[in-house]
């Protein structure tokens, strides 16, 4: 847990470091923003069983164009690129299926470690972006995302016996790529509200992770977290 907290904090110091001398460079025209965040899977269905904490990182790079004279607001616009995690007690056990969907609770299982569906996106965000009192700085926006890459990681018991018997036994560490029944396309509605380099940050994303049908989960997520960015 420190190696990863200490990870996290020279990462965050490194990308503001490089975003300040962009910035400096390109008189605060170009930005760099890094998001840590956790995903809230709102409106399960039933088929699946979401955890509560769902850990998630994204960056962008955007170039800020001024609205009217002033040089405080500004509409953004950018690529970038977003991680998320989206753990659950259900196993998909036939990730690459052309039909149906078929799953495993693993909710009261004891050796049960984690699974979890990791989709990528490519981004393309677009903000306003208000300035109060220099300090104080207000984002809406929106982003569109192109799904580059989705996985599944299984750590638990070998085996569908061990899960129905609850009986130990080794434990595998399985991953799976390109699942089927993902949506390609990821359309979020996002907003920052912040001081000075830091910014509480939230994203809505309006289109489902899994394509309808199928026999598919159904959940929209909510990230939660903080930007670091010093625009």
């Amino acid at each position: 847990m420190k190696k990863v907290l200490f990870t996290l904090i020279a990462l965050v110091i490194s990308a503001s470091a490089f975003a300040q001398l962009i910035a400096n460079k390109t008189d605060k025209k170009v930005t760099f923003g890094l998001d840590l965040f956790s995903d809230l899977q709102l409106a399960p269905s039933d088929n699946w069983d979401p955890r509560s904490f769902n850990q998630g990182v994204s960056f962008a790079l955007t170039y800020n164009f001024p609205l009217g004279e002033s040089s405080k607001h500004t509409v953004s616009i950018g690529l970038g690129l977003s991680s998320h995690n989206y753990y659950s007690y259900t196993r998909i056990l036939n990730p690459y299926t052309n039909g149906d969907f078929e799953y495993q609770s693993y909710r009261d299982v004891e050796n049960f470690k984690r699974y979890k569906v990791n989709p990528t996106y490519g981004e393309v965000p677009l903000e306003l972006r208000f300035r109060i009192k220099d300090a104080v700085k207000i984002g809406v926006g929106v982003k569109v995302g192109l799904m580059l890459a989705t996985k599944t990681k299984y750590v638990g018991p070998d085996g569908e016996d061990y899960a129905l018997t609850n009986e130990s036994g080794a434990t595998v560490h399985e991953k799976q790529c390109y699942i089927s029944n993902v949506e390609r396309m990821a359309y979020s509605a996002t907003l920052r509200i912040g001081w000075r380099w830091v910014s509480a940050f939230a994203a809505y994303q309006i289109s489902p992770v899994f394509e309808v049908g199928h026999n598919a989960p159904t959940f929209h997520p909510l990230s939660v977290g903080l930007t670091f960015a010093p625009f």
